[in-house]
């Protein structure tokens, strides 16, 4: 390793060391540290989006509760939905670019079933151009969308679950 390479190791280790002093945190790590159970219910347990939610309750510290009594709060999903609508036609009349939306409708409620969060509705949009020349492609990248979407949505999801629960159980003064 020569002296420059060096050099470059240690400023690269002083600017993570500074931000990490600050306080610094990456976006989206704001469910970390939820560290509670979760019971999910109101969804099929092969649904794709209960994929997401479970690895995303991971990464944030909590796991899949497997009954109610045995979690810090039930989150109910009623509805996980993907939608696509047309925006623009081309000349010939075929549509050439979308809008796609994941939508989930979901509360948060206590071990006993008291309501902490009441009904509410998370959404989730992407517009993408289709070129018409090369469809298998434009069917794959519509497929990464909508798996990205999910993932936002099962995290936004969480985080309010999280703040729901952490305020319900706070004492009140």
């Amino acid at each position: 390793m020569t002296r420059h390479t060096g050099l470059k190791t240690c400023y690269v280790l002083a600017a993570l060391l500074a931000l990490n002093a600050c306080g610094f945190h990456l976006r989206g790590s704001g469910a970390e540290g939820l560290g509670q159970n979760l019971y999910l219910d109101g969804i099929a347990p092969n649904d794709p989006f209960v994929a997401d939610l479970s690895d995303a309750l991971t990464v944030a510290g909590g796991k899949r509760a497997g009954s109610a009594l045995q979690s810090a709060g039930v989150l109910r999903i009623y509805r996980a939905v993907h939608s696509r609508r047309s925006l623009v036609l081309s000349r010939f009349g075929r549509s050439t670019e979308f809008d796609l939306t994941f939508r989930v409708v979901f509360d948060v409620r206590s071990p006993k079933g008291e309501v902490i969060l009441s009904r509410q509705e998370i959404e989730v949009k992407r517009d993408y151009f289709n070129d018409q020349t090369i469809p298998l492609a434009q069917t794959a990248e519509e497929g990464v969308m909508r798996a990205e979407m999910q993932k936002e949505a099962a995290e936004a999801l969480l985080r309010r679950a999280a703040f729901a629960i952490k305020n319900s159980t706070a004492p009140k003064s």
